[in-house]
């Protein structure tokens, strides 16, 4: 964007500098963006315009549905500000929309985000970027565009918000779901890379209260994981053998997985069973808590559970294990009265 000469900038005077975002676009561009193709398309018009077009191509697909998410990365983002660590939460913002994909067996097709904030920190912004970038790699999804929005007065100086949006494609006749689940399923814990990006007004109050080791925060701003091998799991052992999956994110185990399940089950989970890390119970006693009543709020070592049939557990375990994505056998789907739910022992 250019103006007049000796002309007053008097927006860049009320606080947004234009030619600053107009310089970042330009850095983003220069990016690269993978090679603009996935497996069901390809960018035809990207970032800088005003609006992104996409070509798809389904063949092969018996019964193509778009699926779409959004999220974003919440209370994190000021940890990360915080303890000066930024390039996770573009991840963050990308895992936390994709992994919404994966448990209806989707894979993305593009992405876009939205980053706020009151000035434009050139650092800061490359750095978030960088992680989405990143993000979007690890998911072979396409950063198709997204908007930058500069506003003073309602974010604090170097403060920022992120929101993501997601496209992606699903198989109607290959899905995952709670139509699949039947009593006997085995459940399985999908290790998660730490707290993901939920139960962070939590965590930031007790980082505040007493501060962790180095270790322990860096621990504590991992990415969330990404789970990019589940679509290659659906692909090669069917919705015969793996059911259903569920994202463990705000309200825990109890609050997500019955979103898989179908009415009149009860999901039946050994808690001593869990992936829980070390640290993360560490973390959890040392503010006078216990990790059986935080449930709730922390999802405890489990990103996704995945129900599959009893007799196909130890074919799942291997195929994930071959991925390099571990499995660890938490319980099993019972029949029940009423609506799906959790019960641990």
């Amino acid at each position: 964007m250019t103006r007049e000469a000796n002309k007053p900038d008097l927006y860049k005077q009320a606080g947004v500098d234009v030619d600053k975002g107009d310089r970042l676009v330009e850095w983003l561009q220069g990016g690269g963006n993978q090679d603009g193709r996935t497996k069901y398309g390809s960018i035809v018009s990207g970032i800088g315009g005003f609006a992104a077009l996409f070509r798809p191509n389904f063949a092969g697909l018996k019964d193509p549905l778009l699926v779409t998410s959004t999220d974003g990365v919440g209370t994190k983002v000021l940890l990360g500000i915080e303890s000066h660590q930024l390039k996770g939460l573009g991840v963050d913002l990308v895992a936390m929309c994709v992994n919404d994909l994966y448990t209806v067996g989707g894979r993305p097709l593009f992405f876009l985000d939205y980053y706020a904030t009151g000035t434009l920190d050139e650092d800061q912004f490359k750095d978030v970027l960088t992680g989405i970038k990143l993000g979007c790699k690890q998911s072979e999804a396409l950063l198709l565009g997204g908007e930058t929005a500069e506003m003073p007065g309602l974010y604090e100086k170097r403060h920022f918000d992120l929101a993501g949006f997601v496209v992606g494609v699903v198989d109607g006749a290959n899905m995952l779901g709670a139509h699949n689940v039947k009593v006997g399923d085995v459940l399985l814990a999908l290790p998660s890379s730490g707290f993901h990006s939920n139960g962070y007004s939590l965590v930031r109050r007790w980082v505040k209260e007493k501060r962790p080791s180095d270790g322990t925060m860096v621990k504590l701003m991992e990415p969330t994981r990404i789970y990019h091998e589940l679509p290659q799991l659906v692909e090669k052992l069917g919705t015969s053998k793996l059911h259903a999956v569920a994202n463990i994110t705000g309200g825990g185990i109890s609050g997500n997985l019955p979103r898989v399940m179908p009415a009149d089950t009860a999901c039946h989970i050994n808690f001593a069973a869990l992936p829980l890390p070390g640290w993360m119970r560490d973390f959890i006693e040392d503010h006078g808590s216990k990790a059986r009543d935080l449930e709730a709020v922390f999802n405890l070592g489990c990103g996704m559970i995945a129900a599959v049939s009893k007799d196909s557990v130890d074919e799942v375990a291997k195929a994930s294990a071959q991925l390099n994505l571990p499995v660890t056998v938490i319980g099993e789907v019972k029949s029940a009265k009423g609506d799906s739910s959790v019960v641990f022992h």
